[in-house]
């Protein structure tokens, strides 16, 4: 990531909008090229990012590991029904995958979840 990406609040990437980073040469033919900058999914922000909460101010890495085994896995996850499971599916996949790295000793980042169905909405006479 260049140091002189500009963060805007669109939910576009930074990328877009630097055009030393954008534009470049290809590497096969030598021409003028563009780079992509749609870069994540926007699942894969919503699947680590109550990792981060464990140490925030960390510039090195995602995490401090003493910080990760203090603060994770997380006792009660609770939210509205369609959020907490596509949420949950996504935040477990990620879990396991960096576990399995070995950047962390847990393979569940919840130990229980609360899922509250959202009420209908009623009238008054």
């Amino acid at each position: 990531m260049p140091e002189e990406a500009e963060f805007r609040p669109t939910g576009e990437s930074p990328l877009k909008y630097n055009e030393k980073f954008v534009n470049t040469t290809c590497p096969k033919c030598g021409g003028p090229a563009k780079r992509e900058t749609d870069t994540i999914d926007g699942f894969l922000c919503s699947c680590w990012y109550f990792l981060r909460y464990c140490s925030p101010h960390d510039s090195k890495a995602p995490f401090d590991p003493k910080q990760m085994k203090y603060w994770m896995p997380v006792d009660i996850y609770t939210g509205g029904a369609e959020h907490a499971v596509m949420h949950l599916l996504y935040a477990r996949f990620f879990t396991k995958a960096i576990r399995d790295m070995g950047l962390i000793d847990f393979g569940e980042p919840f130990k229980s979840s609360l899922t509250r169905a959202l009420s209908s909405p009623t009238t008054r006479k």
